[in-house]
């Protein structure tokens, strides 16, 4: 009987031993998987923190990456998704993912809780809005927007609403990101010194919060995972990593978008105005409800192109391989490292035409449904229930009451006389803090 031939390992390198090509990933986040996509293809390998791994990107491979129960979370992550990420339910799987993943999607992925939040969201936002309108700039929307997400996080989480609390949270949390662009030496002083001492503060804080909500009353998303852990007998305790991963990814997860969104429609005026038309047409003023941001197509468009177009997220968590799989035409052995390339998975031509185009009509509902498994992924891929961020529906939420603020009186342009490079940190945005020129929306007259 003849011999099966055995599939190659993908192509790529491993670098130096156990670092392998650590310093390069640390030294250019983004750029170390588009160098590599580049070089090798969208399947390839590397060493990263002492383990050999596999980047899985082409939609079929992330597909695999994403929903194959021999690929498993746990026991894979670098020192500093370990240490910032302590005690969530990202790093695990099993049913005790399960169970918690259910109480995280009752409080921030369920259409009625993300309808409870709408107010307080639309408050936030016209509060941090109204003051570009009245002097008709803004300086640096990156801070702006930044102190936006930590006053919407004091106000869902913690229950503290003044701005000292805002301003402490806003300044911990920076700390916490700068631990994916640094080695993980947690020496006082350095990045990763300042991150883990920012991740023990938002430890008291989270531990203060639930404190506060075991005995006050309120209606927020440590509320509501309260009331889903005791329905699926999950213990409170157990909610204190993945309050504190949903603070931290949920700050970025919005003063990211928006940000980039802002400069997006102020580089394509003819975007804004597209989207201004539907605002108009559906929420021209007052109180916005869940029915009117369900029926802004084109803003929905928007949101998305937005996350595919930028790079906001490079690499999944890290998983691991239980048996040997094969992807692609590679074999990829039992025990090594896997993940999933994000942004360069949505780059791909393949899929998205033309994919350096700023171009929210991908995503029209005709497009959008005929896009093959695992190619749109910004927040990952699979079912809710696995390890698919449970932050996507409010984040898209977030856009629409953000846009539908702006539109409604204002347009805007991106002066040129500023640095638009995206920087090189964990979420990459203008290196300027963008600076916007805002006026006025005047309707054109009709004709008598």
């Amino acid at each position: 009987m003849a011999q099966r031939t055995q599939k190659p390992l993908p192509p790529g390198r491993f670098g130096m031993p156990w670092l392998g090509e650590t310093l390069a990933l640390v030294k250019s986040n983004h750029g170390f998987y588009q160098e590599r996509l580049a070089k090798y293809g969208p399947i390839f390998k590397t060493r990263l923190f002492g383990n050999d791994f596999v980047i899985f990107s082409g939609h079929e491979a992330f597909h695999v990456f994403a929903t194959d129960p021999r690929i498993v979370r746990g026991d894979a992550d670098p020192i500093s998704a370990e240490q910032i990420f302590v005690d969530s339910l990202a790093l695990i799987d099993g049913a005790e993912h399960r169970s918690r993943k259910s109480v995280m999607l009752r409080a921030v992925g369920f259409r009625s809780a993300i309808a409870s939040y709408l107010p307080t969201m639309q408050a936030l936002l016209q509060r941090s809005i109204d003051p570009w309108l009245e002097s008709g700039r803004c300086d640096d929307m990156r801070a702006d927007l930044q102190r936006f997400a930590a006053r919407l996080t004091g106000a869902l989480y913690t229950g503290d609403l003044t701005e000292e609390h805002a301003a402490e949270m806003d300044h911990h949390l920076a700390h916490m990101r700068d631990a994916f662009m640094t080695l993980p030496f947690p020496i006082p002083g350095t990045k990763f010194g300042k991150a883990i001492a920012g991740r023990r503060r938002m430890e008291q804080i989270v531990e203060e919060a639930l404190d506060r909500h075991l005995t006050g009353d309120y209606d927020d998303v440590v509320s509501r995972m309260i009331a889903a852990a005791a329905d699926a007998d999950v213990p409170v305790t157990d909610l204190r990593g993945d309050i504190r991963h949903l603070i931290f990814a949920g700050q970025g997860g919005y003063f990211v978008p928006l940000t980039l969104t802002t400069l997006a429609l102020g580089q394509h005026p003819e975007i804004m105005e597209r989207a201004r038309a539907e605002v108009m047409a559906i929420a021209p003023a007052g109180p916005i409800t869940m029915e009117q941001i369900e029926r802004m197509e084109y803003l929905e468009q928007i949101s998305k192109e937005v996350r595919r177009f930028f790079a906001m997220n490079s690499a999944t968590f890290f998983g691991r391989t239980t048996e040997d799989i094969e992807v692609g035409g590679y074999r990829i052995p039992k025990g090594w490292g896997a993940m999933g390339g994000i942004h360069i998975n949505m780059r791909n031509p393949d899929v998205f035409p033309d994919p350096d185009r700023f171009d929210p009509d991908r995503f029209e509902p005709q497009r959008e449904a005929a896009l093959p498994a695992g190619s749109y992924v910004p927040h990952g891929d699979g079912q809710a229930t696995h390890h698919r961020c449970p932050g996507e529906n409010i984040v898209t939420v977030a856009v629409k009451v953000y846009l539908t603020l702006l539109l409604r009186g204002a347009e805007w342009s991106i002066p040129s006389d500023q640095d638009l490079t995206l920087t090189n940190e964990l979420f990459p945005l203008p290196a300027s803090g963008l600076r916007v020129e805002f006026r006025p929306h005047v309707a054109a007259s009709v004709g008598s």
